[in-house]
């Protein structure tokens, strides 16, 4: 699982370079065992000269920052595990081509899992995830691995049917859900693969941010099996039943698109940015970008858990 953080000048570059703009861009939203949110964005928020950050939200609604890139332009791919260790993917251009590093985060200090490579074989940030056991899950186009503590690299088999891999998440009895293009996957501890539910992008979205923005971001399960999906390139939250049934969980009002979902004691947290008119941190010329976590808890409310706002302390 896992969504905007370096964020823009490395979005342009995504959006122009077809086997990067359809994996699991921009990181996302994670919730750790405390409760705690870790969301990806840029830092400072208010300044041009920005880095790729993960923020976290503690219990009292205290935002800080907790991971900082080491190479602008970057992202920062969150996911966590079952038990809800929560991880960094961190990918740069700084050694002439895309390196890719790994963390394990939390809000006291981050531990350094992965050492920077460029090597694919070794580790690759399409899509990844972790198990509670640590050993860790890539994918490089179509393929799918694993890699033990100690660095060893296995391929495992899937079904030829299996288009790209963008992205992973973990569910019940340590299934694991692959997000194959507009479909999503189930593969089973035995390595079985079935699909749950197909089509999930729309052609043409009506509600899409702007041009070439029709992007399928983060995806989490819940503990009975429902998937949400946040769906950036038409501003909603998908939800997908454990029988395959794909229903709109939740709108974002323009210019609000989500790109960061999770779930936790029953409630749905999704992170959110819009483009404004502030002077904060441009986007091309007049825009910006503003973070926004809401959640939506389980009799269908609506609440705003954290917005932006100039006058507020990082």
């Amino acid at each position: 699982m896992k969504k905007f953080l370096y964020f823009l000048p490395l979005l342009l570059l995504l959006l122009l370079n077809t086997r990067i703009a359809s994996a699991h861009p921009w990181g996302g939203l994670v919730i750790d065992q405390q409760g705690n949110i870790y969301f990806t964005f840029i830092c400072p928020f208010v300044d041009e000269d920005h880095y790729a950050c993960v923020w976290q939200i503690d219990d009292q609604q205290n935002l800080k920052q907790v991971l900082e890139s080491s190479y602008s332009p970057s992202d920062i791919i969150l996911s966590r595990s079952p038990d809800r260790v929560i991880y960094g993917a961190e990918r740069n251009n700084a050694a002439g081509g895309f390196q890719a590093r790994l963390w394990r985060v939390n809000g006291s200090g981050n531990e350094l899992i992965i050492n920077p490579t460029t090597n694919e074989d070794v580790f690759f940030i399409q899509a990844y995830a972790v198990a509670e056991d640590g050993m860790v899950y890539f994918a490089r186009e179509n393929r799918l691995f694993e890699r033990s503590d100690g660095g060893e690299v296995t391929e495992i088999e899937l079904p030829s049917d299996i288009d790209r891999i963008d992205d992973l998440a973990w569910g019940l009895n340590n299934k694991l859900y692959i997000l194959d293009r507009e479909s999503i996957k189930v593969m089973e501890e035995d390595g079985s693969v079935s699909v749950l539910a197909t089509g999930l992008k729309e052609e043409n979205p009506e509600n899409i941010p702007f041009s070439g923005a029709n992007i399928l971001f983060d995806f989490t399960v819940d503990k009975t099996g429902n998937v949400y999906l946040a769906y950036y390139g038409n501003r909603r939250v998908l939800k997908v039943s454990p029988a395959g049934e794909v229903s709109v969980f939740l709108e974002s009002e323009g210019p609000w698109s989500p790109h960061g979902v999770d779930v936790f004691n029953g409630e749905v947290y999704v992170l959110e940015s819009t483009f404004g008119t502030s002077k904060w941190w441009e986007f091309w010329e007049d825009d910006v970008i503003i973070p926004r976590v809401r959640k939506v808890d389980a009799n269908g409310g609506v609440y705003t858990v954290l917005e932006y706002r100039s006058d507020r302390e990082e």
